[in-house]
Order: C-alpha cells, then structure tokens, then sequence
C-alpha cells in the first residue's frame, strides 16, 4: 500500500467516484457552506457542518482553519460514491491521505471498521440564536438561552466543540468581560453557582471580539463541559449581559446571539 497527500476542494451537489486501487482518509475539513454541509459517501450521511466552525481557511476576520475530525474521520473506499450538499455554489475542503493499494490488496480493517461505524457516530454541530427585541437594551445580568436541544430518542450527542458564538449589533465596542456564556445539562449549570467568585460562565472574548471597526471570530474547544447528552436530557447554552451595566443596539436592530457547538452524533 502506498499513501498519497489529500488537499482536495469538493464542489457541492457533484457525486465523485473514487478509483478502484484508492481509498480517501478524511482528517480535517472545511465548507463556505452558510448552511449544513453534508458529506455522503455510499448513500450515507456521516458529517455536517457549516462554515462557523470548520472553514476552508483563515481569513481576516475568521482567524480559524479547517474542523480536524480525530477519531472520527472518514473512509471513502475504493469504487464508492461520495459528496456533499450545501448552500448555493459552496466548496468543501478535504485533507487527509489516498490509500493507493495493490492488486488484490484490501483496505487494513481500522478503516473498514470505522467505515462501517461512520453513519452511526459522526461529527455534527448543535446551532442557535436569540434576539433581543429591535431598539430593545440588554440589562445587567440578564441571562437568555440561546441554544437550547434535548436529545432524541435513540441518539446521543458528545459535546466536543468547537463552541462559535457572536453578538450581533452592538452600538459600543464589545470590550472583554462584557458578555459571558453559560452551559446547562439538565437544567444544572456546568459552573461556579455565585457571582462571589467571579462573572458566570465564559468570556465570549474566548470566541468574538472586535477592535471597534473589525469584528474577529475564532471558535474554542471547550474542556470540562457535559461529555454527553443522553436521549431525553437537555443541553442549553445561555448568554448574559456580565457588563454591569445596560447594552444597547445600533438604531433600528436588534441584539442578536448566535452560538454553534460542535458534537459527534451516536445513533443508538
């Protein structure tokens, strides 16, 4: 078996075929896709995502790369069928490695296992957003869900990261310290409990910040969070005003909070 370098861009809505002697490992990738990128291989869903959290390369204001899938990467085996679906005109990056075998040869059972596993426990984001009100402030310590998600039947979610979030439509400066995100399994807050120790939560400078013209984002992975949300438990991402003092729209917008949480998906 030989093993090639993979950096290839996907056009969405085009079905390619992988060659006979070949077989694509996908480590790491990226989308434009505004909306969920899905990756198929076979006839199969086993990746969603969207430019928030896993974009073809840094940019000036998105100072993140491509989303590295670790342990759950993806196999396109040799004469199988793959793509993806996206937004309008949208591209996906895929880098890894092409498995070029010899004849006869058979793709080494790692990889057909995780083949096999691949529809059943794949990477996924939960998504949210909540706005404010037009002309509405935002008071000191106000706290709003933003994403808010309960597990289905017969699924689980690990929260793995990473966590994007933004505010919207500020009329001052977002300064450090301002804005603060909170985490909640089961209606249990994955924090301190009083305000004696410090601000709730997490700063959202981890994720968002402007320089009072340009706005920044770059996603963090998340440590110490729910490992899981088993069926029928809630997962819910809050955010609150931790400023001390009122915050307020531009004229005639609304704050709005945006927050994206990267998890792998396990069909039970």
């Amino acid at each position: 078996m030989k093993t090639y370098m993979l950096d290839k861009v996907l056009d969405t809505g085009t079905t390619y075929t992988a060659e006979s002697d070949k077989a694509y490992i996908i480590r790491k990738v990226g989308t434009t896709s505004t909306s969920k990128a899905t990756l198929e291989v076979a006839g199969a869903d086993c990746l969603e995502i969207l430019d928030e959290i896993a974009r073809t390369h840094p940019t000036t204001y998105y100072l993140y790369d491509l989303l590295d899938l670790g342990d759950y990467y993806v196999v396109v085996p040799p004469d199988k069928k793959f793509g993806f679906s996206g937004s309008s005109g949208s591209k996906m990056r895929i880098v890894g490695e092409i498995l070029e075998l010899a004849p006869g040869e058979a793709l080494p059972s790692p990889y057909m296992g995780r083949y096999a596993e691949q529809a059943k426990k794949y990477m996924s984001y939960l998504r949210g957003t909540y706005s404010h009100g037009t002309d509405t402030a935002w008071t000191a310590n106000d706290e709003n869900n933003v994403l808010s998600k309960t597990a289905e039947a017969g699924t689980k979610y690990h929260i793995v990261g990473p966590v994007y979030a933004k505010l919207a439509n500020l009329s001052a400066v977002h300064s450090p310290g301002d804005w603060t995100l909170r985490f909640y399994l089961q209606g249990a807050p994955w924090d301190i409990l009083s305000t004696n120790m410090g601000d709730l939560g997490v700063d959202l400078w981890k994720c968002y910040w402007n320089d009072g013209t340009n706005y920044y984002y770059k996603p963090f992975k998340p440590t110490n969070l729910p490992p899981e949300i088993e069926p029928g438990r809630s997962f819910v991402v809050s955010m609150i005003n931790s400023s001390g003092a009122s915050k307020s729209p531009s004229s005639g917008a609304s704050l709005t909070a945006t927050v994206t949480v990267g998890v792998v998906v396990e069909l039970l």
